[in-house]
């Protein structure tokens, strides 16, 4: 069921295209659409503002544009197609906004558009890739206004939120955060360097993107056609009189090497690497070429997490108007926190296979995910089958 927000903007957009089209009809291709393309871009990022969502997908299809938005991490299709004929300029009008060159058409283009809507700041990252049917559009919404969490409004368990307190305030050592792309992997470490913020520290990021602004931070933009690189960016940094180091991501081998090294030497390095559960990063980096004597010494801890879609407060999971139906509002983080200890360190130097490394780990204190969510179904926080969903896949 739609509410009267949701219609007002598809009038508005159904009026947009028919007033495009009209253009285009009259002038041809030569014709940018003018204000009529401007309200048809408008109308796209309003709808996605109204439904909370992360994304919106712009697809040319054989028979017309695919519009799909991203809601508590699933993609939604709009119910409409846009008419082939207005891509072109609903396209241009995009890559004006966010800074693009029109003219190019065969080549990937990224962008970021600074959009104010009702009060509120905008940070719009852009993505346009060519494809069989015409350039497709992928346009990530973030609110800058809204605040920064705190560790203890992750959702961590207390025995979990204790471990990662333990984790983040050693001097020194490798804290990894696990899990695949759009998992809260940012939003925990910037949580953990705003809790070390302190006019006694010299905490310094090594990011691409800068995603959100921190308040006495030293935040430093890669920028690979400059030369800055995350490992020439590591090796400034020791020269930065550094204590900690967010290092957005472990990429490839060298930064993999020299994250661990720089660990070594007495800072306390927070990063992110994409795999599927805590144990599962040891492997990754020995994979990388990680000596496993430098892995043991220098490895503090991991945590893996994932998001999953919370429980309509409202409806309780029925479906209302604020869920569109759904019976889902917002995400709640399901994690695993593994700490080091001698018995793992031993077991990263005579690299023990993956099942002896994970009965290590739960032994030595770490729930898995599936674990963890467990207990937020307990308690009400979300269904068993979201959580099956999320983490086998399981519709």
């Amino acid at each position: 069921m739609e509410n009267s927000r949701d219609t007002t903007l598809r009038i508005l957009a159904q009026r947009a295209v028919r007033e495009l089209r009209e253009q285009k009809e009259r002038i041809g291709d030569r014709g940018s659409g003018g204000s009529s393309v401007i309200r048809l871009v408008n109308c796209l990022i309003a709808f996605g503002i109204e439904r909370s969502a992360s994304d919106i997908h712009i697809e040319p299809q054989e028979d017309g544009i695919r519009l799909r938005y991203r809601s508590d991490g699933l993609l939604c299709e709009y119910d409409e197609t846009l008419p082939s004929d207005v891509i072109s300029a609903l396209v241009s009008r995009i890559k004006v906004m966010a800074g693009m060159d029109i003219a190019q058409h065969q080549k990937p283009q990224d962008g970021h558009i600074r959009y104010s809507v009702n009060a509120k700041e905008l940070d719009i990252r852009v993505s346009i890739l060519p494809a069989l049917y015409g350039e497709t559009v992928v346009m990530r919404l973030m609110n800058m206004e809204d605040r920064l969490l705190q560790l203890h409004e992750l959702g961590f368990s207390a025995g979990n939120e204790a471990a990662v307190r333990t984790l983040i305030h050693k001097p020194a050592g490798l804290l990894l955060l696990c899990g695949p792309m759009n998992s809260g992997k940012t939003t925990t470490l910037y949580a953990a360097m705003s809790e070390l913020n302190e006019t006694a520290h010299n905490l310094v990021t090594l990011e691409d993107p800068i995603e959100r602004v921190l308040p006495g931070i030293n935040q430093v933009q890669l920028n690979p056609k400059a030369g800055l690189t995350y490992p020439v960016g590591l090796r400034t940094i020791l020269r930065q009189d550094a204590e900690t180091i967010l290092l957005g991501e472990i990429r490839d081998e060298e930064t993999a090497e020299m994250a661990v090294r720089i660990a070594l030497t007495g800072h306390l390095i927070m990063t992110t690497l994409h795999t599927e559960n805590a144990v599962s990063a040891i492997y990754r980096l020995l994979e990388m070429g990680v000596a496993p004597y430098l892995l043991a010494a220098t490895l503090s801890g991991i945590v893996a997490q994932r998001l999953v879609r919370r429980i309509c407060p409202k409806c309780k999971g029925i479906g209302c108007p604020t869920c569109h139906e759904s019976g889902y509002y917002g995400r709640v983080a399901l994690q695993e926190v593994l700490s080091m200890d001698d018995t793992l360190r031993d077991a990263i130097l005579k690299r023990d296979a993956r099942q002896t490394m994970e009965g290590l780990a739960r032994r030595n204190g770490m729930k898995t995910l599936w674990e963890d969510g467990k207990e937020k179904i307990s308690i009400g926080a979300t269904t068993q089958e979201e959580v099956r969903r999320v983490l086998y896949g399981v519709v």
